[in-house]
């Protein structure tokens, strides 16, 4: 039995019990290690299966690194006696639930203002909470709020039966009440829900758990009474605001509302703001502040430095542990270029949710594109680094111009980023790739995209004259167009909680010691060491930097090692991959160390070509190791991210199998729609009875009838053999042969395994879907124009007959291919 005198893993000795809730207990404990007070939750016997287990683990590790004065920090997560734990911050005060009645409004509102900016910090580090409340704000001695259970949040979800909502409905949003995929504004909700029982006294809905969670699902919460003390317009205004039905009506993000919350406690308090003094909603809007101290060892000698930043420079080597103060800071506070913090303000001003998947597959290409600009060798620069540079100003550029309010205006500014050449690497972060991609989903959206890239094109002479290539399109390689363009790139491995333990390690060592930073940035090279942005790179970046260093000083020859030797000890050379292996060992426990080793092993199974002891490889891994990435690592992988424009063959297109579809008519579907409901009578309940059902092929690919014995209007035809999924199409109602054979479905076969379908759909109208085979993408279309557009734009041939396929005057062109 776990209880106080435990010691957990023989390290965390249990003391006293603080308190219970529907999650576990909470006691407070020594870390015997460390000599420190922590608090422990010990986690209810979850029963839900090890894949939550693994999922939760993975969100307490991401959690762990959410470093805000306003969220009580995570320490660690382990298992003992078969209970899972969470190690935390102790805070000593009490839970909001239990202290906000006694405290006035004002006070109420800026503790809130904390809640919304802890959420607005964890929102932009791609987490969501799911579970806000007010048992999960803490209060210190001085109300200083500091929100709990990051990490917490699946086992909110989850009923211990499983796949249940469970949560907490009072405080539930309406789409996490209806289950639906939840965005940061679900959080928003809750924090409204906080909000209006704060100014009210009460909740807006009550009752049974599902009641309350219907109400919160379609009823509008109650209007706050007239004359509610201290509730002004603009406080019900924002209280209304949050709690919108559809997210995208609530406030962009926690930062908006936690400048309106202070605003209305100054205001409760009758505070005046001075002449020429900001209000403090415009300092939220002016953004964090934050210590250039602790930057002074970014690199010795940067072009532009903040005014003041040497002597910064010399506090910081006096007190390295100032460091941590860049840990709620962004690239878009520290981009050296104005054009650059604006361009990331837009682009980052409502945030955007990552997995870890996701984190791991955006950090390994835009760690790919910072290792393009390491020098070769002693001398030159690797022909990767303009072209790098230059794809990393393209998806900037392009995701900016895609979110500005002003598309004109964004445009220009987008090709005066090309035209001043601004360095913008150090800058990105996988949420901004993560918008790049949301971008290009949809057929609209990707018809959007090349209409905007085509305008930049037009307003940039750089653009015109470097990207653009032979056909006029632009063009510089290598820009994914999608999740699996990622992972062509990325080595193949398990996104599990070791992996993100020692992203965490990595990035403790980041944020804590200027010498990492430094060492990693003068070995990436380029402009990363002289750019303040790279002080925050996410660690999901950081780590695979670190990776492809050690892979390649493991695949050096060894008169290379001798030469490195010669250069960096005895002729006193800086040699940055050295300074890169001797920083890491100086400040990461050996551990850690060995767990990175083994992971440049892993990448060189995926990657490495040939014996390290053979000179020529060892030289080609030492001077082109992002290039060898690429190109000659594992080109079956990662031929398929090519360029901007979707070309998917150098030659130019997509040819099509055949110039003739394959027509099926209404009385072929009826037929085997009757064989497919004989079946299902007479092998009702039989095993067996659904592969006895006759299918049609269609190339790769077999086209199957759905049967029904009810009565119904529309028909259903499957198309199937895509990997994981099949193409559903409605069609006229089958039960009947038809007129003279009418076609009612026409399918065209590419020779790269795609398919194009042409149907009459159930109100006879004639539908288009593709199937692109090679990203794993569908899409539908009603008109032919638009198709024509996206079929060229991804170089796929046209057929002729496409919009005529269908009709009874139709005549085979023939010729197949």
């Amino acid at each position: 039995m776990i209880g106080p005198g435990t010691t957990l893993n023989g390290r965390f000795l249990l003391q006293k019990e603080l308190g219970r809730g529907g999650m576990g207990a909470v006691y407070s404990a020594t870390d015997q290690v460390l000599q420190r007070s922590v608090a422990i939750k010990l986690l209810r016997d979850q029963r839900a299966g090890e894949e939550l287990s693994r999922r939760l683990r993975l969100e307490a590790q991401i959690a762990a690194r959410l470093l805000h004065d306003n969220i009580v920090r995570i320490y660690d997560f382990g298992e003992a006696e078969g209970t899972s734990y969470l190690v935390m911050e102790q805070v000593d005060g009490v839970g909001y639930n239990k202290r906000w009645r006694d405290l006035p409004l004002a006070e109420r509102l800026t503790v809130l203002a904390g809640v919304a900016e802890a959420l607005d910090y964890a929102h932009h580090q791609g987490v969501i909470h799911r579970d806000v409340k007010p048992g999960n704000v803490l209060l210190t001695s001085t109300d200083v709020p500091k929100l709990s259970d990051f990490g917490l949040s699946l086992l909110a979800e989850q009923d211990d039966a499983g796949g249940v909502v469970r949560g907490t409905p009072l405080y539930m949003s309406p789409e996490q009440a209806r289950g639906r995929k939840l965005t940061h504004k679900t959080d928003l909700y809750s924090l409204g829900v906080m909000l209006y029982e704060s100014a009210t006294g009460s909740v807006p809905f009550s009752g049974v758990p599902l009641s309350v969670m219907a109400q919160h699902a379609n009823n509008p919460p109650p209007p706050i009474l007239p004359g509610t003390p201290d509730v002004s317009p603009e406080l019900e205004r924002l209280i209304l605001s949050l709690l919108a039905k559809r997210p995208e009506d609530r406030p962009p993000g926690g930062l908006a509302v936690a400048a309106a919350l202070r605003d209305e406690a100054a205001r409760l308090r009758g505070e005046t703001v001075a002449p020429g003094e900001a209000t403090p909603a415009e300092a939220e809007a002016a953004g964090p502040m934050f210590d250039v101290g602790a930057l002074a060892e970014l690199g010795e000698g940067r072009k532009a430095e903040p005014a003041g930043a040497r002597k910064a420079r010399r506090a910081a080597k006096a007190a390295p542990a100032r460091a941590a103060a860049i840990s709620g800071v962004e690239a878009a506070d520290l981009a050296s270029s104005p054009l650059v913090r604006k361009m990331l303000r837009t682009i980052l001003a409502e945030p955007v949710l990552i997995s870890p998947e996701e984190r791991y597959l955006h950090g390994y290409y835009l760690a790919y594109l910072l290792v393009g600009s390491r020098r070769a060798g002693m001398l030159g620069r690797k022909k990767l680094d303009r072209a790098n540079a230059d794809r990393a100003r393209l998806i900037l550029a392009m995701t900016y111009a895609l979110n500005a309010p002003d598309s004109e205006a964004a445009v220009a500014e987008a090709a005066q980023l090309f035209e001043q050449g601004i360095e913008v690497r150090p800058a990105l972060s996988p949420a901004v790739l993560a918008k790049f991609l949301a971008r290009r989903e949809t057929p609209a959206q990707r018809r959007t995209f090349r209409r905007f890239r085509k305008a930049i094109q037009e307003a940039s002479p750089y653009v015109r004259e470097h990207m653009t290539d032979e056909k006029g399109a632009v063009n510089v390689g290598m820009i994914p167009r999608s999740l699996e363009d990622l992972a062509r790139l990325a080595p193949r491995r398990e996104v599990g909680d070791e992996l993100v333990e020692r992203w965490n390690r990595l990035a403790d060592a980041w944020r804590e010691q200027p010498e990492v930073r430094d060492a990693v940035l003068r070995y990436v090279g380029g402009a990363a060491d002289r750019d303040s942005s790279a002080a925050v790179m996410w660690p999901e970046v950081v780590y695979p930097l670190v990776e492809i260093a050690r892979w390649q000083r493991s695949r050096e020859s060894p008169w290379r090692g001798a030469l490195r030797f010669l250069t960096s000890r005895v002729l006193r050379i800086p040699d940055p991959t050295e300074r890169l292996h001797r920083t890491l060992k100086r400040h990461l426990s050996g551990r850690v160390v060995e767990q990175l080793d083994r992971s440049a092993l892993q990448l060189e199974r995926v990657m490495g070509k040939g014996a390290p002891d053979e000179p020529a490889d060892a030289d080609e891994a030492e001077s082109s190791g992002a290039e060898r990435m690429v190109v000659a690592a594992d080109s079956a992988r990662v031929g398929a991210i090519v360029d901007d424009v979707d070309r998917r063959a150098r030659d130019g297109r997509v040819s099509l199998v055949d110039l003739d579809p394959i027509r099926v008519s209404q009385s072929q579907l009826h037929e085997l729609w009757k064989e497919g409901v004989q079946a299902l009578r007479e092998g009702a309940g039989r095993p067996g009875a659904e592969a006895r059902r006759r299918h049609m092929p269609l190339g790769p690919y077999r086209l199957a009838v759905v049967p029904s014995i009810r009565g119904a209007s529309a028909g259903q035809v499957v198309i199937q053999g895509m990997p994981g999924k099949q193409v559903e199409l409605l069609t006229p109602s089958l039960r009947s042969a038809g007129f003279r054979d009418r076609p009612l479905l026409a399918a065209w076969l590419y020779d790269d395994g795609s398919l194009l379908l042409s149907h009459v759909d159930f109100r006879n109208s004639v539908c288009y879907v593709l199937w692109d085979a090679p990203r794993g993408r569908q899409s539908v279309y009603t008109d032919p124009a638009i198709l024509h557009r996206d079929l060229e734009a991804v170089a796929m041939e046209i057929p002729e007959a496409v919009d005529r396929a269908l009709s009874r005057r139709f005549k085979p062109q023939g010729g197949a291919r």
